[in-house]
């Protein structure tokens, strides 16, 4: 468990967790908070290890790693919340599969923090582990296990490449994968104490997600799995036009009438894409919601787009600029 400046979190992440392992040894690593998350940690019984120096979850989940010796080492984050069953189900999934270099879980569909942002981003990313492919899967820090042979194998996390929390674990996934069989489990569940808000939200998705994982999908190509499967290719087109529909709706009622059938039938077509997320967000939270989070996911899909795009040209352009060998 990597644990930066996670003394709000620990007293409620940590005890579920070391319950959850029914005595297996639980490793906190603190890449260098300033406030009382190490003390925490040792006073709840977990061994810390105290990097000394600020470091991303990669760096600190390598040095965990490090300092253990067992078959198989599960990830949590620090802000996550396991499931009782959850240190059995990753036992059981590895002795069964020798096979087997990775699991992956998810977070649960029941959020704490009541703020839109909050539930928005748990709920998308609940839904979209559970409705992604079961095997050859990609891999989830905040709760996933590794067969530690192969993660050693492979060299574990990038850290040199991803110093601050990006997406360290989908690139490790990716050579994961190539060692061996990497899974889903939709049933190993984490409950996300995480609080968004619309800043934190935007940041994330651009700055820690889609200018990195861009560049990685224009060196290794686009997975059609989790929220880049092609039918979220499409919607992600669609969406831009979907977002000008809402206020050109009663721009049209007021002026000519006869010229909403079309803002309507973009705005249709951006449903029928999200369906499946539209209708699962409306069923947790209510109609308001879904209508709320479908808008929102349109901005969330178009500024994703136009970061791959902008990242794409820069890579073009400077390709372009080198001198050829």
């Amino acid at each position: 468990m990597p644990a930066y400046q996670a003394a709000a979190f620990l007293p409620t992440s940590l005890p579920a967790l070391i319950a959850a392992a029914k005595g297996a040894p639980v490793v906190v690593v603190d890449p260098g908070s300033t406030d009382e998350s190490a003390a925490i940690a040792e006073s709840l019984g977990a061994r810390v290890i105290r990097l000394g120096h600020r470091a991303g979850p990669a760096e600190a989940r390598n040095a965990g790693t490090a300092a253990v010796e067992a078959d198989v080492v599960l990830f949590v984050d620090s802000d996550c919340v396991a499931r009782p069953d959850i240190v059995d189900r990753v036992r059981r999934a590895f002795a069964e599969n020798s096979s087997l270099v990775s699991l992956t879980g998810s977070y649960c569909d029941s959020p704490p923090h009541p703020g839109f942002f909050s539930q928005y981003m748990n709920l998308r990313h609940h839904r979209t582990h559970q409705r992604a492919k079961r095997e050859g899967a990609g891999f989830w820090a905040g709760c996933g296990a590794v067969r530690l042979s192969a993660f050693r194998k492979c060299g574990g996390y990038d850290a040199a490449l991803y110093p601050r929390p990006m997406i360290e674990d989908i690139e490790l996934g990716m050579r994961l994968r190539e060692l061996g069989a990497t899974h889903l489990d939709p049933d190993l569940q984490v409950t996300h104490l995480k609080h968004w808000t619309l800043r934190s939200t935007v940041t994330t998705d651009i700055v820690h997600r889609a200018i990195p994982w861009s560049r990685l999908i224009l060196e290794r190509g686009v997975p059609n799995d989790l929220n880049l499967r092609r039918s979220q290719r499409v919607a992600a087109m669609v969406a831009p036009f979907a977002i000008l529909s809402v206020p050109a709706i009663p721009v049209a009622l007021a002026t000519r009438p006869v010229w909403v059938a079309a803002p309507l039938a973009i705005i249709l077509v951006s449903v029928m894409l999200n369906l499946d997320l539209v209708t699962f967000f409306a069923r947790r939270r209510g109609l308001l919601f879904g209508c709320g989070a479908w808008f929102f996911h349109q901005v969330h899909l178009f500024y994703s787009a136009a970061t791959f795009a902008v990242v794409a040209v820069h890579r073009a352009l400077t390709r372009r600029g080198s001198p050829s060998r």
